[in-house]
């Protein structure tokens, strides 16, 4: 039974036996020097417990494999780019309702302005 029937696959990505994402890797041993696979990033790990997962992979699939990993990259770049504009969003219309407020205070401050002014020549007047 091959492993790869176990695999869970979740945006073209699969997954191992321990429900993580795989990862493309190369053989470093004599027999098979540079051939691709996919693995568990604990595969194989000295020391620890590790994920049994491992699925040879031909060029036509480690191409795809990359493909995708590329792909997926690219979709959370876009959204964490959305987020970094909704944030701007949310920052502009807070500024415009500061500036709105300080342009609100302007008006206030000019109007007392004026009736003081208005107030001053009224009491000039009275005088002479």
């Amino acid at each position: 039974m091959s492993s790869s029937l176990f695999a869970k696959r979740t945006l073209g990505q699969p997954h191992c036996f321990c429900k993580v994402e795989v990862t493309l890797r190369y053989s470093s041993t004599t027999r098979n020097p540079g051939r691709p696979f996919l693995g568990c990033p604990k595969f194989n790990t000295r020391g620890s417990p590790y994920c049994k997962f491992f699925k040879r992979i031909d060029s036509n699939e480690e191409i795809k494999f990359q493909l995708q990993e590329f792909n997926n990259e690219l979709l959370n770049k876009e959204k964490e780019l959305q987020k970094i504009l909704d944030d701007v969003e949310k920052t502009k219309n807070e500024l415009r309702k500061r500036v709105d407020d300080v342009e609100k205070r302007e008006m206030v401050v000019s109007t007392r302005e004026m009736v003081l002014l208005e107030k001053e020549t009224d009491l000039g007047m009275d005088a002479h």
